[in-house]
């Protein structure tokens, strides 16, 4: 009787003994075995979702054949360890256990954020919510200009507002850079001085080359107290920075009553019209050597600069040759002006 019930349980652990193994061995088979995908597939594993909800998604997208058989071999593989959200790219034929691994490591699709040199705040903050990719709300007043243009990169689930302190935290640390350059001499005396005309400057220039003899044009007017006289200041002053003039300026726009229209007020506008580049930084913290006070486009992507009211006159009629004959009424046409204080017509008239 003994013998019998030891020989069934030996029979009964060599059965289940058997089992075990056959399934380990059909757990490692399907864990190697080639996925249904046929073409490379982006796909969303939305936080919050169970293993087995993993499974069907992954199923119904074609990703893995058998969603039962992968979340228990899941289990088996890596019990405790969490199957991640993210946002995913799996490629054609993908096996099981490479699948794991993706959802195990959480390594989600990086991607790009530009912000592109002269943006305003309005317009990337617009950018960012606009970002289906990106979480929760951006509950920061960002000032105009603080925000550094550079590449920046996110995953799927990010934060918004991790994303606008890392350009926050760029644009203070260009600050840090550039300001122990700033010459003693110079009109300007605070960082938010530095900001404001390098955002002038980065409206105004064409050419990187050019960003210092620019820079250099308004602190010279600065220090005859003469008026900036920038265009796109008069831009700003009618935006108010809350969307973008699509126009040429026009006379009405250079006699308009703002703070920020510098052919309205002398000096500086009290802050920045644009997010400025540490390029333009760096130009008015270390302007060209030049005693020019006027400049006009050449028609050529540049500007000439001058330093008398006779040779920007030869300029501007130089330029004026170029243009084709005008066709929109008085009151709409571009402005360019003869006068002593006027640093002729800027890119965004081009």
């Amino acid at each position: 009787m003994l013998k019998n019930i030891i020989k069934t349980k030996f029979a009964l652990i060599i059965f289940i003994s058997i089992i075990l193994i056959s399934i380990v061995n059909l757990s490692i088979l399907y864990l190697f075995s080639s996925g249904p995908l046929k073409d490379t597939k982006t796909l969303i594993i939305e936080p919050g979702l169970s293993r087995e909800q993993i499974a069907n998604k992954l199923k119904s997208n074609d990703i893995i054949k058998f969603s039962k058989i992968f979340y228990y071999v899941s289990h088996i593989v890596a019990y405790k360890e969490p199957l991640k959200s993210g946002e995913y790219k799996f490629t054609p034929n993908i096996s099981p256990l490479q699948v794991l691994k993706i959802l195990f490591e959480g390594k989600s699709i990086i991607h790009k954020f530009k912000i592109i040199e002269g943006s305003m705040v309005y317009e990337i903050v617009q950018r960012i919510k606009e970002e289906n990719l990106l979480f929760g709300e951006i509950r920061k007043n960002i000032p105009e200009g603080y925000l550094m243009p550079a590449t920046y990169f996110y995953s799927y689930g990010d934060k918004k507002e991790q994303l606008t302190d890392q350009m926050l935290l760029g644009m203070s640390k260009s600050l840090d850079e550039v300001m122990p350059f700033l010459s003693p001499d110079s009109p300007l005396k605070t960082r938010l001085e530095v900001l404001t005309l390098a955002s002038i400057v980065e409206k105004e220039a064409s050419l990187d080359i050019e960003r210092p003899l620019i820079a250099a044009v308004f602190l010279n007017r600065l220090k005859k107290g003469m008026k900036l006289q920038a265009d796109p200041t008069s831009a700003y002053g009618v935006t108010e920075g809350k969307y973008k003039l699509d126009r040429a300026i026009n006379k009405s726009d250079l006699n308009y009553p703002s703070l920020y229209n510098t052919y309205y007020v002398t000096g500086l506008p009290p802050g920045p019209i644009c997010c400025p580049s540490l390029k333009s930084l760096k130009a008015v913290v270390q302007p060209a050597n030049s005693s020019a006070i006027f400049f006009v486009v050449n028609g050529n992507g540049g500007h000439n600069f001058s330093n008398n009211l006779s040779d920007h006159n030869n300029f501007v009629n130089e330029y004026r040759k170029r243009q084709l004959k005008p066709t929109a009424p008085e009151a709409d046409k571009p402005i360019i002006k003869n006068s002593t204080i006027q640093p002729i017509n800027t890119k965004d008239q081009n």
